[in-house]
């Protein structure tokens, strides 16, 4: 039996270099040499543009709308009548922004959650008024005490009328 690695060395003196190498298949799909027509080849980066952490945006956008309640003020004190009567407000104006937490109500139902895993719970125990998700928790729902089952109301935030 031949010693380890003997036939690397003897397949390294029959490779003299003079057969031409050739390209493995990972060269042969490499798209990296191919024109790329998506990229401006004229394309130069701005050296002076500066990144912004969030919190210098956070800022600017505050002050942004600071600066544009400031200014509304003040046109509509310059557009107050004689009896001090300010005209009809223009609902744009109470638009709610990213950073404001005066959003209208939503006009979507509130979603049912079983009282007890937290999961879609589109069922109600009429008993206790518990929500929950499926026969298993209905079973365990079944054996609770009213003490219980007020807590998991109450928890919900409803008033816990148990018959």
């Amino acid at each position: 039996m031949p010693p380890k690695g003997s036939t690397k060395r003897r397949l390294a003196a029959n490779d003299d270099g003079s057969a031409a190498s050739t390209p493995t298949l990972a060269e042969q799909f490499s798209y990296l040499h191919q024109p790329r027509p998506f990229k401006n080849p004229h394309y130069t980066k701005n050296v002076n543009r500066r990144t912004k952490n969030l919190k210098t945006v956070l800022t600017q956008e505050r002050e942004r709308e600071r600066a544009e309640r400031e200014r509304i003020r003040l046109e509509k004190e310059g557009n107050m009548d004689t009896d001090g009567q300010a005209p009809e407000q223009n609902p744009a104006d109470d638009l709610p922004t990213y950073s404001s937490i005066e959003a209208p109500p939503s006009v979507l139902p509130p979603g049912r959650y079983c009282d007890i895993t937290g999961l879609e719970g589109p069922y109600t125990d009429p008993a206790t008024g518990l929500r929950y998700h499926d026969k298993s928790i209905y079973e365990l729902i079944k054996g609770l005490s009213a003490t219980a089952a007020k807590d998991y109301l109450a928890a919900r935030g409803v008033n816990p009328i148990v018959k």
